[in-house]
């Protein structure tokens, strides 16, 4: 009869032969999950490195829209809803002021970088239905 030393020994290499299979199978089953993940990932580089050359380009895009803004003047501001009040040139900015509607507000600052014009400081004195809005103007090209 075996002793119950060995008893245990011979269990526990058992046991150990049933985790270790059982080890192989979950890895082995997992390969192909790895292999669809590694596949995935050779398609994300490709296409990264599609993408930038058309990143550099678009940069490049970028500059040259930049340098094609409309030219400034205070009178492209003179619209409806937006009444040029005063402008005074000073070097490559100056001052501009308009009483406008609140709405057309917005729309100020954008004309601005069209223009490629830079704000260095701004008040907003509120009226009833219209406001003021004194800009202090620089080109960007001031520089």
């Amino acid at each position: 009869m075996l002793r119950p030393e060995r008893w245990h020994v011979g269990l526990a290499g058992l046991l150990l032969m049933a985790v270790g299979g059982v080890a192989f199978l979950l890895q082995s089953a997992s390969a192909p999950q790895n292999a669809a993940w590694e596949q995935q990932q050779r398609l994300r580089i490709a296409r990264w490195q599609s993408v930038m050359p058309l990143q550099a380009a678009l940069n490049i895009t970028a500059d040259t829209t930049l340098a094609a803004t409309k030219p400034f003047s205070p009178v492209d501001f003179q619209r409806p809803g937006a009444e040029l009040m005063s402008w005074t040139p000073a070097g490559r900015g100056g001052e501009l002021v308009l009483e406008t509607e609140w709405e057309q507000v917005p729309s100020v600052f954008m004309l601005l970088a069209e223009r490629g014009m830079r704000l260095s400081a701004f008040t907003l004195q509120a009226g009833e239905t219209r406001h003021v809005l004194t800009l202090q103007l620089e080109g960007i090209d001031a520089e």
